[in-house]
């Protein structure tokens, strides 16, 4: 047993005792005597309206069930216009608003486009108010309140996919619709309530049958949002649900959050457990258990009694119930306590954690340098791990919305990578120059609130691209991999614009001078506003300052949807190209740091983290390279360095690019030095807690780039490299090249192809390169099966939308899906980190084959012809199945179905309906066939 946790399961027994103890034996559920019966059904709705229990929906169409609690009678009423299930039906005024339902069959039903009214004094159903297309969604919980009906939770995609943790208002009268903040988890299949001005989000689950995980997802812990202060409440131990299960129903009742049945992956029987969550002391008891486990039903109270009926007697779909039972309401609940303790805070594993501390009053032009004079050292405690993270100076703790630069906030932004038990401790110091010694000794440790605390991390709850569903990126066998885990992660992505951190809307942000060399792309006195992908935000991605920052977010959004995972960005272009990005306060004092862009620029970084994208950061240009301590590793350059480490070191996917284009060049002759450059890998590598790689950006031709990476191949804290190539057609031997002298030297680099050339050209737009079909041929399949890791493109210089004015990734369309396609086909169907490039296995000139001897080998073929490839050191028999690089599709038969080893065997041809003409590329999946091997 782990250290902590035996604490854990004696607390949990002993709170269980207490809970059985709360139960009166002459309290108790009775089954009522009804006349007449319900239809069957599961997955409905059941709310109480006057002294009557109206029974909506479930699954099929059913008619609505009305129980007289007066003559203990069953009516059938009108049926439902269409199936109509999963929702949490809220009365308002003389109507029932039937919101968040989804309607169709298990599991690809889709959500509801419209709210529907039922009218119970007239008997009648009416379609109202459109839902927003974007904030679609079944199985949520939903409350009235305030003249509004609140929804949180639910999921998109039927029970395959797509649990979300959204929360939004909709106005009855206007049909308005206004997405709210995120809760703190995702959850569906559950009810919510309101109690005392908060609204309690308890149990649900995760849906997710696209990963067969379709009841095993369910929440721990319960979530919080309080009215008056219009946040949600930290998520602490005391809201850890004593029984685990979704389905269920809930109520409140007095100061307690009432929770009952569900369904789980505990037993096949319904749950009937019912467990009160007292909202004044904070503490869990027992209420009588159900006469009969049921889920998919709901709670009503009408006088001095709760009743349930109806729903699903196991998990799933049956049996389903026709009986109503109640309860009466209890009046000597004890709401008083003295003894409230802290609760300890629960966050999830590989998500941020940030912690505020009040300290000294200053600002960002203090002569008393907050950033270069104070230092803050957090230090975060596993039984099995121990980090010390950097903090960092943040004004008012909100200056992305305020734009303040003065006030006594420090912060700490910590990414837990194991679950269970941690504990904090923060030390501010403050001394001349503190933020770059070693030494603290001499050091003044300053008063600051919150110095230590503990907290607990349980399981994310993040799916998809989001990489807090996967964790940390590192690089393993010249890949980049999940940490701890085998998971291994392609990229594909942006190199342009480069500036893009130059941004209308981040605070201080301009352009110096509007100007370019030879070489460079040409710019405007204009910075980025990405107009055209405003139409790409939706409801509920982040903004800052009143709506700011919609088009920048809307932008990542649609390279997400693609399915790109990178971009590639400037830090700082002082003296360089574009000459609009740099993080100070001005860019002329490199000291001095500007709290409120910083901050937006992280709001961004954020989105993109969970829209899947790695943040490729560059740090400087060959222009500037030497513009910090003359190149040196010294004094601004550390604070440089540790500030973007405090700030945004820990996201999960994050690259740290020594420099584009690093070292002497011809229009940059005055470069960092192999000295220079190995002390700066040196600096970051130490300097940062996670770990993150470090690359370094090329040159695009040798010597110029060989006189340079000569020096450092095998250096330990340089992981590989950003690659930029000049003549296309060379790229899969230049990445062979120097994968192979890597591995001589006993460290393996990472190389992606991000930066193609010729430089004026590189990568055109769709109309004047449709199907990009050199870059797709050279840069992207001679990447892909030589050993490179990814792929970014970059836009050249003398083409519209280039690599510092494009304004919209649209213009370049096709090329993420020829990308996205690429990308799919490796990572789905090859053991890539454990293959070898082999061209020479395959007779055409221009093709590419990426092997595993004897088991797996995927060939690019430019033209069909009489194609062979040599599998004489091979036994066995092995499949042919084609793929067009240019259709998404699945792997289809060609002539050949099959070859043998230990021969030169003919490929054949591609489906013949297929072939357009002989000139198309294709790729040729060859995998022994074990089965016939045998044979």
């Amino acid at each position: 047993m782990k250290h902590g946790f035996g604490l854990q399961y004696i607390l949990l027994a002993v709170i269980s005792v207490v809970l059985l103890q709360s139960c009166k034996d002459n309290w108790k559920w009775e089954t009522v005597t009804a006349k007449g019966a319900p239809t069957a059904r599961h997955e409905a709705g059941l709310v109480a309206y006057k002294d009557k229990i109206l029974l909506i929906g479930g699954r099929r169409v059913n008619p609505t069930d009305v129980f007289d609690t007066k003559t203990n009678t069953w009516t059938a009423k009108s049926t439902t216009p269409i199936e109509l299930h999963h929702f949490q039906p809220v009365v308002v005024g003389d109507a029932v608003y039937l919101i968040g339902a989804m309607t169709g069959k298990w599991p690809n039903e889709k959500p509801l486009d419209k709210v529907i009214i039922y009218y119970p004094e007239e008997d009648r159903y009416e379609y109202s108010h459109q839902i927003p297309e974007d904030r679609r969604r079944g199985g949520a919980g939903a409350v009235y309140h305030n003249n509004k009906v609140y929804l949180v939770g639910g999921i998109t995609n039927g029970h395959i996919d797509g649990y979300k943790p959204w929360f939004d208002a909709y106005d009855p009268e206007t049909g308005d619709w206004l997405v709210l903040p995120d809760a703190p988890d995702a959850r569906d299949h559950f009810q919510a309530v309101v109690a005392n001005n908060k609204l309690y989000a308890f149990a649900g689950r995760r849906t997710s049958k696209k990963t067969d995980q379709d009841m095993a997802l369910t929440s721990s812990y319960g979530n919080v949002y309080n009215f008056e202060s219009n946040t949600w409440e930290a998520v602490t131990e005391n809201l850890k649900l004593p029984t685990e299960r979704a389905g269920n129903s809930a109520f409140a009742w007095n100061n307690e959050i009432i929770i009952g049945g569900g369904e789980s992956v505990a037993h096949e029987m319904a749950h009937n457990e019912v467990e009160a969550y007292n909202s004044q002391t904070r503490t869990w008891r027992h209420w009588p258990s159900l006469n009969q486990g049921r889920h998919g039903s709901g709670f009503a109270i009408v006088g001095d009694y709760v009743y349930t009926a109806s729903g699903s007697g196991n998990r799933g779909g049956g049996p389903e119930l026709t009986t109503i039972e109640r309860l009466k309401l209890p009046t000597d609940v004890d709401d008083k306590s003295d003894d409230i303790v802290d609760p300890t805070p629960v966050y999830k594993q590989w998500h941020t954690v940030t912690l505020p501390f009040e300290g000294p009053e200053t600002s960002e032009m203090n002569l008393d340098n907050p950033f270069l004079n104070y230092r803050l050292d957090v230090v975060f405690k596993h039984a099995e791990k121990q980090y010390t993270i950097r903090g960092f100076y943040a004004a008012d703790g909100n200056a992305s919305e305020t734009g303040a630069d003065k006030g006594n906030i420090w912060k700490v932004k910590f990414t837990p990578d194991l679950k269970g038990d941690w504990s904090y401790s923060a030390i501010l110091y403050h001394k001349d120059s503190i933020a770059l010694k070693g030494d603290l000794k001499q050091a003044e440790p300053v008063a600051i609130t919150n110095k230590e605390g503990r907290f607990s991390v349980i399981a994310s709850d993040k799916d998809g691209v989001d990489f807090r569903a996967n964790g940390r990126l590192e690089v393993s066998n010249g890949y980049y991999k999940f940490q701890n885990s085998d998971k291994y992660w392609l990229k594909g992505g942006a190199n342009s614009p480069e500036n893009i951190l130059g941004y209308v809307d981040f605070d201080g942000t301009y352009r110096m001078q509007a100007q370019s060399r030879e070489g460079e792309a040409s710019v405007t006195g204009e910075i980025h506003a990405f107009e055209a992908h405003l139409k790409d935000w939706k409801a509920g991605d982040p903004t800052w300052k009143n709506g700011k920052g919609k088009s920048l977010i809307g932008a990542y959004n649609y390279l997400s949807d693609k399915g790109m995972n990178s971009s590639y960005f400037l830090t700082m272009n002082i003296l360089g190209d574009g000459k609009d990005v740099w993080p100070f306060v001005n860019p002329e004092d490199f000291t001095r740091f500007d709290v409120s862009k910083l901050d937006q620029w992280e709001i961004v970084f954020q989105h993109m983290q969970s829209k899947g994208i790695l943040l490729h950061m560059v740090l400087q240009e060959t222009e500037n390279e030497t513009m910090l301590d003359n190149g040196d590793t010294g004094v601004l350059r550390q604070l440089y360095f540790r500030e973007l480490m405090a700030r945004f070191g820990h996201h999960l996917a994050l690259n740290w690019n020594l420099g584009e284009e690093n070292g002497p060049a011809d229009w940059s002759p005055i470069g960092q030095n192999d000295r220079q450059r190995k002390d700066m890998a040196k600096f970051i590598k130490e300097a940062d807690p996670y770990k993150h790689p470090v690359l370094l950006h090329t040159h695009s031709h040798d010597p110029l780039r060989s006189d340079i990476l000569d020096s450092i191949v095998g250096y330990k804290y340089i992981d590989g490299l950003s690659l930029q190539q000049e003549k296309r057609e060379h790229t899969a031997e230049v990445i062979e090249r120097w994968r192979e002298k890597s591995k001589e030297k006993g460290h393996d680099w990472l190389i992606t192809m991000d930066e193609i050339g010729m430089w004026h050209t590189a990568v055109l737009p769709d109309n004047e390169d449709p199907n990009h079909d050199t870059i797709r041929h050279y840069a992207l399949w001679g990447t892909l099966l030589s050993g490179g890791a990814g792929v970014e493109w970059y836009f050249g210089a003398k083409h519209p939308h280039n690599d510092l004015t494009s304004e919209d990734w649209r213009q370049r369309d096709r090329l993420w899906t020829l990308t996205h396609h690429a990308m799919t086909f490796v990572q789905n169907n090859l053991p890539y980190w454990d293959m070898q490039p082999e061209h020479n296995l395959i007779n055409s000139k221009g093709a590419y084959c990426l092997r595993k001897t004897d088991e797996i080998y995927a060939v690019y073929l430019p033209k069909i012809g009489i194609n062979t490839i040599d599998l004489t050191h091979a036994e066995g028999v092995f499949s042919i199945q084609w793929f067009d690089p240019l259709e998404v599709g699945e792997l289809q038969t060609g002539s050949i179905e099959t070859i043998k080893g230990g021969t030169v065997s003919e490929l054949g041809n591609p489906p013949t309906k297929k072939m357009s003409s002989n000139k198309q590329d294709w790729v040729c999946l060859v995998k022994k066939n074990s089965k016939q091997a045998k044979k």
